[in-house]
């Protein structure tokens, strides 16, 4: 783990809220903001961020947010909730850009993540969610269906090479979400999806294919697909 802070600091001093971003002794960066108080922020550069991980750094420094730079990167929810234990948050760049114009940032998540997490929560079938990092949840049913395990990815068109990278990105995942309702996959991408054995959905679908489990829950086509 390295702190990225000369590149964080050029990054975040172009943003409407900051009036200045300097460096501190520990590799933090302390954020003056024009109608906010002032914020230390951690931007760590590591591929998976852990408990421990928060703890070494918060033993350094009582920062209020530690961000995450690296775009392919992730921090497991488990990290996020200690560090809020510990009164203060686990962030990606995105989250942390969108929330610095409020008074406390602390909290804040993507808000593709968050709608569709909302959602999911009020589907009659759905027992509970577990997040498992900043972008992807299992979601437990009731009456014995089987868990899915869904990744959440944004795309226009939703080719082959988005599909394969968020597959990367989130091994062992049943279902890809693409959080863009007016995204569109392309046929190597449904095709690809097929080979892998994972189900490409839009938030719709993802709500129809929850009623059924096994090949029908894969295979499952909303309204507007049978219509086609």
């Amino acid at each position: 783990m390295k702190y990225s802070t000369s590149w964080f600091i050029r990054t975040i001093s172009d943003h409407s809220a900051v009036t200045s971003a300097s460096e501190l002794q520990s590799g933090c960066v302390l954020l003056e903001r024009k109608h906010s108080p002032s914020i230390v922020v951690a931007p760590v550069s590591i591929d998976w961020l852990d408990i421990d991980h928060v703890k070494t750094i918060l033993e350094a420094e009582k920062a209020a947010v530690i961000c995450l730079i690296p775009k392919d990167s992730h921090y497991s929810w488990e990290a996020r909730e200690r560090a809020g234990d510990l009164e203060s948050d686990v962030q990606t760049v995105k989250e942390l850009y969108s929330s610095l114009g409020w008074e406390d940032p602390r909290g804040h998540i993507d808000k593709n993540v968050g709608y569709a997490k909302d959602r999911l929560e009020q589907h009659n079938r759905v027992e509970r969610l577990e997040m498992r990092c900043e972008a992807s949840m299992k979601i437990i049913r009731f009456g014995g269906a089987s868990d899915k395990l869904v990744a959440i990815e944004y795309e226009y068109e939703f080719t082959e090479e988005a599909l394969v990278r968020a597959l990367k990105r989130h091994p062992g995942a049943d279902v890809v979400l693409n959080s863009n309702p007016n995204g569109r996959p392309t046929g190597s991408a449904l095709r690809h999806a097929k080979d892998a054995g994972v189900a490409l959905f839009k938030i719709g679908e993802l709500m129809g294919a929850l009623n059924y489990d096994g090949d029908a829950f894969i295979k499952y086509s909303g309204p507007e697909d049978r219509r086609r």
